[in-house]
């Protein structure tokens, strides 16, 4: 599993297409009806809900449409996959609402059930350097129909023999010596978090291995944003390659 994941010796930063746009909101946010467009599916999770969409807000670019909207007085987090504002209409194919002092794992704006937000690295973390908390990984060896827990299911498609289960917690080796290597601060800030905090597989991606950021919704089109250039991240889908990923683990 270790070795096709980091076939490529690259763990592929989304900080842009598959950035994930995180906006705040509170009692003053406009409220929305959000109806699912996906058939089939059960009830649509904002159905009963007026869901809160401040003004501007906008799903990222790649294929997922994703959003994410954070109500602290509500202690709620609305997720969104394939999102879409049309006129004073908001739709989504589908989507969770979680708690925001939850466990992370519950609906369906992944295919593993996790939170949209659980694990992503936020620009204050880059910012400051420390990221607290397991990250988010999406891997193009999903298993199919087979998860781990913490994972509640599994949108994979993958029969090789080495596939990644969805839930699967994924390490870089804590025994390497990070000082010995020359990384740019954010690259050393998530090198870290992989080795105290790991990650968990927790969708299906388009490469090897690839890790969600926080999109910066205040950049230049076509930039990652200040804050990602100041701390060494060089574009979107930056390999961070200085990291030795063949020392991945998966653990059991």
């Amino acid at each position: 599993m270790s070795a096709y994941a980091s076939r490529n010796g690259r763990m592929y930063a989304s900080m842009g297409e598959f950035g994930i746009p995180i906006y705040a909101a509170d009692a003053q946010t406009p409220k929305y009806t959000v109806q699912c467009t996906q058939q089939g599916w059960g009830t649509c999770p904002f159905s009963g809900y007026q869901v809160p969409i401040p003004n501007g807000a906008k799903p990222h670019t790649g294929s997922d449409g994703a959003m994410v909207v954070v109500d602290q007085g509500a202690n709620r987090i609305y997720e969104f996959w394939r999102a879409n504002q049309s006129g004073s209409q908001w739709t989504t194919q589908w989507g969770a609402i979680n708690r925001l002092d939850g466990s992370g794992w519950g609906g369906a704006s992944t295919g593993s059930g996790a939170s949209r937000l659980a694990g992503v690295i936020r620009l204050a973390e880059i910012r400051n350097g420390v990221i607290p908390h397991a990250l988010a990984v999406q891997t193009d060896n999903i298993c199919a129909g087979i998860f781990r827990s913490p994972a509640i299911k599994t949108d994979g498609p993958s029969t090789r023999s080495d596939c990644i289960p969805e839930g699967a917690r994924l390490r870089l080796d804590p025994t390497l010596n990070l000082s010995t290597l020359n990384l740019a601060p954010g690259v050393r800030a998530v090198a870290k978090a992989m080795q105290q905090y790991g990650a968990y597989a927790m969708d299906v991606g388009g490469t090897s291995l690839s890790v969600a950021f926080e999109l910066d919704t205040q950049a230049p089109a076509g930039s990652i944003g200040q804050v990602y250039t100041n701390a060494g991240l060089r574009w979107d889908y930056d390999g961070m390659e200085s990291i030795p990923w063949k020392r991945l683990q998966v653990l059991r």
